[in-house]
Formats: C-alpha cells, structure tokens, sequence
C-alpha cells in the first residue's frame, strides 16, 4: 500500500510527482542545499585550480607516486584531495593529484 504524499517532507510545498520532494528539494539544487560543502565542486576556480595541480602532478599520484591512468580520449584519471578538507578553498597548493586507490581511502593521501 503506497501513501499518496501531496507535502514536501522538508517543506509544505506540493510535491514533484512521483517523489516525496518538492521542486526546490530535487535534484543537484536540493543535494546542495543539505550538503553546502560540495557547492565548491561546482566553482570554475576549482576546476582551474584541479588543472594546474595535474599539470603539477607530471602523470604522478602525489600521495603514493604511481603513474596515473589515462581515458581513450588521452585525459588523465585521477581525484584531486583537498589537503585541508574544504571543498571551497581551491588554492592549487590545497589540492593533492591521488589516484583512484589513494583518493578512496585504500591508501590515506597525505
């Protein structure tokens, strides 16, 4: 038996059909409004600063020193960590090229 649910559960306002959410709760603009850290991934100074740190990297994992991997379209695989753990500080300096093993925790980047 399904609950017909016509409220947001974080609001009162009318739900998306097919879903418990409203239109502001759905989606990436909803994931951002209860995880505000990562609106930094979405800051052009990140990705600018994700460049220069692989550029800096030299093919290299920082964390561990492996080669790092490349996509058929010749662009490297790797995570960037930020060293202080704050997604909204995209200092070059702040960002650790890792591969894919380091970044996921297998090994801890330094």
């Amino acid at each position: 038996m399904r609950l017909n649910v016509s409220s947001c559960r974080y609001c009162s306002s009318p739900v998306v059909p097919g879903t418990d959410l409203c239109e502001r709760h759905t989606g990436e603009a909803g994931r951002l409004l209860f995880q505000p850290k990562r609106a930094g991934y979405r800051d052009p100074a990140y990705w600018r600063a994700r460049r220069l740190a692989i550029r800096r990297a030299v093919g290299r994992c920082e964390a561990c020193g492996a080669r790092l991997a490349h996509r058929p379209d010749g662009k490297v695989v790797c995570q960037t960590h930020h060293v202080d753990g704050d997604p909204a500080h995209n200092d070059p300096a702040n960002l650790l090229v890792c591969c894919l093993t380091c970044h996921s925790g297998s090994r801890h980047p330094t």
